[in-house]
């Protein structure tokens, strides 16, 4: 015979559970979608020319979208976004003030260069010397950091080392209008060096595994509270 044993603490702990991991299943799903719709922008953007700045509606721009500058880099302005990596090795991604001719102003992701033996060894960064060129580049929206609290100063003791790129602190701090998103520089453009950037760290298909666990372990969690809620009991 089938009994019923209700227990308060195991049917509770096993609903939190139940409605945790199948929330975190479905969030994985959903974060599956949102790989896919970057994959198909970027292999949409991929395949457009690029636009001039002017005519980009800022408010309304996405990450990816390709644009072509015409102006110099500014060598006075070079920044050195801290702890990247690059094939195993570790250093700085160098960000340079550029000034486009449409007088819109940019912070350009030209990549990465490797960081000396300390942190106050010089460093070999190729400089454009202000010359007139035209590049193409990535509209770069990153993702916000919550673990970064303090708000960073310049020193204007170019090139500063920063553990964060905020355009809205840059534009303050050097008193001048900058275009609201980091330009990432394509790799076969005058002045870029090396990258790995990826679209993203994680492909839909693991999301969609991530997801398939979760939903396991809710029905483990089931499973088990079936287990000790409805015994066999002789007779």
């Amino acid at each position: 015979m089938v009994t019923f044993h209700y227990n308060f603490k195991i049917t509770l702990f096993s609903l939190l559970c139940l409605i945790s991991f199948i929330n975190l299943g479905f969030w994985q799903l959903d974060r599956k979608e949102e790989k896919i719709a970057l994959l198909e922008n970027d292999l949409h953007f991929r395949s457009q020319i690029g636009s001039r700045p002017e005519f980009i509606d800022q408010n309304r721009v996405l990450s990816g979208t390709p644009l072509i500058l015409q102006g110099t880099f500014d060598d006075r302005v070079i920044l050195l976004l801290d702890n990247r990596i690059h094939k195993g090795v570790v250093g700085f991604e160098v960000h340079q003030l550029f000034h486009d001719e449409s007088a819109l102003n940019f912070i350009i992701n030209r990549g990465f260069i490797p960081r000396g033996r300390t942190r106050s060894s010089p460093l070999d960064i190729p400089l454009m010397h202000n010359e007139m060129v035209s590049i193409r580049g990535h509209i770069y929206k990153a993702p916000k950091n919550p673990y970064l609290r303090k708000i960073e100063k310049l020193n204007y003791d170019f090139p500063q080392i920063v553990q964060s790129i905020d355009i809205n602190i840059l534009s303050n701090e050097l008193q001048l209008g900058l275009f609201p998103f980091v330009v990432r520089l394509q790799e076969d453009q005058l002045g870029a060096l090396p990258r790995s950037w990826v679209v993203s760290n994680m492909t839909p298909e693991k999301h969609q595994g991530y997801a398939l666990q979760w939903f396991l372990m809710a029905l483990a969690v089931f499973v088990a509270w079936i287990f000790f809620t409805f015994r066999r009991t002789n007779g």
